[in-house]
């Protein structure tokens, strides 16, 4: 298959790359290729590209934080402003995912797109939330997302959307690379513990489309519509850094009592005082995603000890949290 990858450079995007490229021809896209802040532009280079089987979008504005704070700018919100680059989140998350489902509505060919768990409001305790779950995002970022899904399915039948949650690996920022930054630093981190997710690694989330794919490719059927792409468990976000630092000491040999070693300090939401609300329980329930596709990913901490375990082999010094 010939499919287009957009988002090549990001965590999830290059892994992707990484991995389709094993039994397809990729046509990979990032920034320096085509900027999806420019609606017009992207529009252009998309009728530009040769034949077509697939179109993977791993493109997405991600800061939550700066989403916030770029929506509820007093500039942004005159009205001569409203479709300015103001809204970057929801160029990005929203209108280009319309023109790629667009695209792949005239070239006749299905779209993946990926969401997020931040579609959710959660307000929902102690059970998962399903695909048929109402979303209803608190945050800006999370209403751009909600808004990409919703333009996807409206202008293209044939699409999955798979909604992820906490991804974290080595590449760009994400939860573990921020809390490494913070050990090598001899920072302690102050981490919210009342927020409940299931984090996943994003090698075995790109293994996981990677194998969905693989069935397309081999002719076989698999319905269309939103699935929840996630391990099973859940945790608190100072629960997985509790357990990031405590294996990180194991790593280096070091010991809780040793001095200058760093350990997480539990917070509300409250306390944190980040700029955008998150939701309070985000667990996404994987088993459609399962049944369907006959893949499953393991338990947040399985996944997370055997990124870990991989880790101490390959690479006896730690990456630099910059890479």
């Amino acid at each position: 298959m010939r499919i287009l990858l957009t988002g090549k450079n990001g965590q999830l995007g290059w892994e992707l790359h990484r991995q389709l490229e094993q039994a397809h021809d990729v046509l990979a896209l990032g920034r320096d290729d085509v900027d999806f802040r420019d609606s017009r532009f992207l529009f252009r280079r998309l009728r530009e590209l040769p034949t077509l089987d697939l179109i993977v979008n791993a493109a997405a504005y991600t800061d939550v934080d700066k989403a916030e704070q770029e929506a509820s700018h007093p500039q942004c919100l005159q009205p001569q402003h409203l479709h300015s680059q103001c809204f970057v989140a929801e160029t990005v998350n929203s209108e280009a995912a319309a023109l790629l489902a667009a695209e792949a509505d005239i070239r006749g060919i299905p779209l993946v797109h990926f969401s997020t768990d931040y579609v959710f409001d959660g307000q929902r305790r102690g059970k998962p939330y399903k695909e048929n779950d109402p979303p209803n995002p608190v945050c800006y970022y999370g209403w751009t997302k909600r808004e990409g899904e919703v333009r996807v399915r409206n202008i293209l039948e044939k699409h999955w959307i798979f909604r992820l949650s906490g991804l974290y690996g080595l590449r760009r920022r994400n939860f573990f690379m921020t809390m490494l930054a913070c050990r090598q630093k001899g920072i302690t981190p102050r981490v919210v513990n009342d927020q409940i997710v299931s984090p996943n690694w994003v090698p075995w989330v790109a293994e996981a489309v990677a194998a969905v794919i693989r069935r397309l490719s081999l002719g076989e059927h698999c319905p269309w519509g939103t699935y929840h792409l996630s391990g099973t468990g859940q945790t608190t976000w100072y629960e997985f850094a509790r357990l990031i630092f405590e294996k990180l000491n194991e790593f280096h040999g070091t010991k809780h009592r040793d001095r200058n070693v760093p350990l997480p300090v539990p917070v509300t939401t409250k306390e944190y005082g980040a700029i955008a609300r998150r939701p309070k329980y985000s667990v996404l329930d994987p088993s459609l995603f399962n049944t369907i596709f006959q893949y499953t990913l393991p338990d947040w901490r399985e996944q997370f000890l055997h990124f870990l375990g991989g880790l101490q082999v390959s690479q006896p010094q730690l990456p630099s949290p910059k890479t």
